[in-house]
C-alpha cells in the first residue's frame, strides 16, 4: 500500500522534529525527555517503513557478488548478472535486496577492502540507477564500505555480521549517517540466554551511539552446530529483550536459507534443500521473525501468503 501524502508529511516532520527542543520546565522532567525521544523515533521509523512500502513479515533477497558463497545459486559473478538477479527477486516479491561481496561461510578467506569495494561498486551503481526507490541492504562489516555505499545508495540497511565489534568506527558512522543497522550474533555459543544478553548489549550500544533503528539477527550457522541452531530456533520467541510494555525492542531477521541445518539432518546438499528451507521458514514466522533472508524469493513469498491466510483464523 502506497501512502505518498502521509510519507511526505512524515519525512519532513521526522527531520524537522529532530531540530526542535521542547521548552524546558522549571524543574528537570524525565517525562518531557522520554516524550521527545519517543516522538522523534516514532516519526522516523514510521516514515522509513511507510516510505519503503514494507510490511512484516518481509522477504530479503540475497545477491552475493563473490565466487565462493556456500550456495552457488546466489552468486552473481558480474554486474549484469547481479542486476538480473535483483530484477527477478523484486518481480517475485522481495521487499529488500541484500548485496554483499565478502563470503562469510566457514573457512572462507575475506577479500581485501579494496577488492570488496571493486566487486560492490558497479553493482550498487546499476541497482540505484535501475531501482532508485527500492530498499537495499549492504552486507559488510567494514566502515569504509558503508561510507562508500552511502555515497551511491543514500539510505540503506547495514547488514553487519559482527554487530559493530569488528571495527569500533562502525557504530559512530552508522549513527552519523542515520542508517538502520542489522546486528548479528556471532559469539561462541553458550545457549539461548547468552543470545538474549547479547541482544541487550546491542540495544544499549544502539542507544549509546544514537543508532535509531536496528534489527536483531540470531546468526544461524555462525559458531553454532546443527543442534545448536535448532535450539536457537525453538527459543526465538523469548530471545529478544522486551521493554516495560512487554514489546520486543527490535524486529528479528533470520537467515537459514539452504544452510547446514536445512540439509545435514536429511543427508542431502544445499542444492536439494528448498523444501526443508521452506518448512523451517514457516517455523521462523511462527516464532516471531519479521524478516526472512532468502535465496529463493518466490517460494518464500508463497509461504508467507499462506502463513498470513492461516493467521486470519487464529484467535
Amino acid at each position: 500500500m502506497k501512502c505518498t501524502g502521509l510519507v511526505r508529511f512524515l519525512k519532513y516532520a521526522s527531520i524537522a522534529f529532530s531540530w526542535v527542543d521542547l521548552p524546558a520546565p522549571s524543574k528537570p522532567s524525565r517525562t518531557i525527555n522520554i516524550l521527545q525521544n519517543y516522538i522523534k523515533k516514532t516519526l522516523s521509523v514510521f516514515y522509513y517503513f511507510c516510505f519503503m512500502n514494507i510490511s512484516f513479515p518481509a522477504i530479503m533477497g540475497v545477491v552475493n557478488c563473490t565466487p565462493d558463497s556456500f550456495y552457488a545459486g546466489s552468486r552473481a559473478m558480474d554486474p549484469a548478472s547481479a542486476l538480473d538477479r535483483i530484477a527477478n527477486m523484486l518481480q517475485e516479491g522481495a521487499a529488500i535486496v541484500d548485496i554483499g561481496a565478502c563470503s562469510t561461510r566457514p573457512g572462507a578467506s575475506w577479500p581485501s577492502p579494496a577488492e570488496e569495494w571493486n566487486r560492490l561498486e558497479p553493482v550498487l551503481k546499476l541497482a540505484k540507477e535501475n531501482y532508485p526507490d527500492i530498499l537495499f541492504s549492504v552486507d559488510t562489516f567494514r566502515p569504509m564500505i558503508v561510507e562508500k555505499a552511502y555515497s551511491i545508495l543514500g539510505r540503506f540497511w547495514v547488514n553487519d555480521i559482527f554487530a559493530g565489534n569488528f571495527d569500533k568506527a562502525m557504530l559512530p558512522l552508522i549513527a552519523s549517517l542515520d542508517l538502520p543497522w542489522i546486528a548479528m550474533h556471532q559469539e561462541p555459543y553458550q545457549g539461548p540466554r547468552a543470545i538474549t544478553l547479547f541482544f541487550q548489549k546491542v540495544s544499549e550500544a544502539a542507544d549509546r551511539y544514537g543508532v535509531r533503528e536496528f534489527i536483531l539477527d540470531p546468526g544461524f550457522g555462525f559458531k553454532k552446530d546443527v543442534d545448536q541452531n535448532f535450539e536457537v530456533l525453538s527459543s526465538l520467541h523469548s530471545l529478544v529483550p522486551r521493554n516495560e510494555k512487554g514489546e520486543p525492542c527490535a524486529p528479528l531477521l533470520a537467515g537459514i536459507s539452504r544452510k547446514r541445518m536445512t540439509y545435514l539432518p536429511l543427508g542431502t546438499t544445499p542444492e536439494n534443500a528448498l523444501i526443508s528451507t521452506s518448512a523451517l521458514h514457516l517455523q521462523l514466522l511462527l516464532k516471531g521473525v519479521s524478516i526472512l533472508r532468502v535465496h529463493d524469493v518466490a517460494h518464500a513469498v508463497q509461504m508467507i501468503t499462506l502463513y498470513k491466510k492461516m493467521s486470519i483464523f487464529e484467535h
